[in-house]
């Protein structure tokens, strides 16, 4: 069943992409040119909803363990696709501030949260493969989702094609999450992986489902207190801070700075499209190389390439080589995606994942929302988007850094000289075999 929720939550994140930054990158000049607003009052109310939505996530991330996602994300894409909707009868700036700021609450504070708690509490040794075949879901959204709106401004205007995007979320995804999603595969009787109860170990839960996995598999299982004490954690946390900042910032900004370089519009939303599917590509390549690697030494390498790709960016001034470049960033970024889910749940165990990642969700969603603002400011202050665009880079590759000094965290209660080199989902898939045989 757990592959039942892979395919569900790769439809919600498909629809998802409508409220993130390749589609906002494609609305941002159609509005702005409309209301003659600056790009910096635009990215203001991006910036104030996705900070709101770091701190919903603080509440949310407790309930995403204890309840699941279903009715959570039901409820979310909803709302989403009502501000969608509703932003093409916008008159004023208060109007496009408030749907802004609930839209990205909901795109970033809770359903970008749940989605990448779900998975990881259903698959441990398989882990690194589902998150990247769901991750499907997310960069399909990001290639098509900045097409057809693109295409609707183009033949209509950008309220029409708001409007779309807002009933496509409806019809997509509320019907799946509600009918097919479930917390985690002990509330079913089942246990992750798809692996069978070993008769003599399963322990009946008063719900009817069987004792926790860890128990069963010797997974390891940490609770916030004790991730909070963990060096690795404030390294991780750093890593993706940095990263969240870096990413969103590029890609709202891609199109005008290709724009800016003299390629069309048409033209670049080509290159965000070939980002986009690429990094399909890359989600499935660093998915199972983390399986064999260990998702250390793979993250501490991809944030290597991306950060050369960033380099390259400065240096790009038509539609070949920007399509080239596409691919590569995509590659990296698509790994990266995996990994951010992966990491977590390997170090630290399924058990407290929502309330883990909870914790940190509001300062990466602050430094998500900071790396817009601080390409618009630099933009509007110096009419170039080469010196923020080599920051990134820089910041990049101290995220490259962080996450190579980060090692992996020793199970809880074992001995020092026990903690390896490897994947936790590794270690789990040797103890299973150990326990078969």
């Amino acid at each position: 069943y757990g592959w039942v929720i892979v395919a569900t939550v790769a439809l919600a994140s498909f629809t998802q992409s409508a409220g993130t930054f390749p589609v906002l990158g494609v609305l941002l000049g159609p509005i702005t040119d409309e209301f003659g607003w600056s790009h910096t009052v635009f990215i203001g109310a991006t910036t104030v909803g996705t900070i709101a939505g770091g701190v919903v996530a603080i509440f949310i991330g407790p309930l995403l363990d204890r309840f699941g996602g279903r009715w959570i994300l039901v409820a979310s894409m909803a709302i989403l696709g009502g501000t969608f909707v509703l932003l093409a009868f916008v008159q004023s700036l208060w109007q496009f501030y408030v749907l802004q700021i609930f839209g990205r609450i909901m795109t970033m504070g809770i359903i970008g949260l749940t989605l990448q708690v779900i998975i990881p509490k259903w698959f441990v040794v398989k882990r690194g493969r589902a998150v990247a075949l769901a991750g499907l879901g997310i960069m399909a959204g990001n290639t098509v989702t900045p097409l057809y709106v693109q295409l609707f401004v183009d033949i209509s205007n950008w309220r029409v094609a708001a409007a779309v995007a807002g009933s496509v979320i409806w019809a997509v995804s509320l019907i799946p999450c509600a009918v097919f999603l479930r917390r985690q595969p002990e509330d079913m009787g089942l246990l992750p992986d798809g692996r069978q109860p070993h008769a003599a170990d399963s322990l009946d839960t008063p719900d009817g489902g069987v004792a926790d996995a860890a128990e069963q598999s010797g997974e390891i299982s940490y609770g916030v207190r004790q991730v909070l004490r963990l060096p690795s954690f404030y390294l991780l946390a750093t890593a993706f801070t940095l990263a969240f900042m870096v990413g969103p910032g590029l890609i709202l900004h891609m199109i005008p700075y290709f724009t800016d370089r003299g390629l069309e519009a048409g033209q670049a939303v080509w290159i965000v499209a070939m980002w986009s599917a690429s990094g399909s590509l890359g989600s499935l390549m660093f998915g199972l190389l983390t399986e064999r690697f260990g998702a250390r030494l793979v993250l501490a390498a991809d944030f290597f390439l991306m950060a050369l790709c960033i380099f390259w960016l400065l240096f790009i001034q038509s539609l070949p080589v920007g399509l080239v470049w596409g691919f590569f960033l995509g590659l990296t970024m698509g790994g990266m995606m995996v990994l951010y889910q992966v990491i977590f749940a390997d170090y630290y165990g399924r058990n407290s994942l929502g309330a883990i990642r909870g914790v940190i969700w509001p300062v990466q969603m602050g430094s998500n929302s900071m790396g817009p603002l601080s390409v618009a400011l630099v933009f509007d202050s110096t009419d170039s988007y080469i010196p923020i665009f080599a920051v990134f880079g820089v910041l990049t590759l101290a995220a490259a850094l962080c996450v190579f000094l980060a090692r992996p965290p020793q199970p809880v209660g074992s001995a020092p000289e026990a903690v390896q080199e490897t994947s936790p989902s590794t270690v789990v898939a040797s103890s299973a075999v150990d326990g078969d045989g």
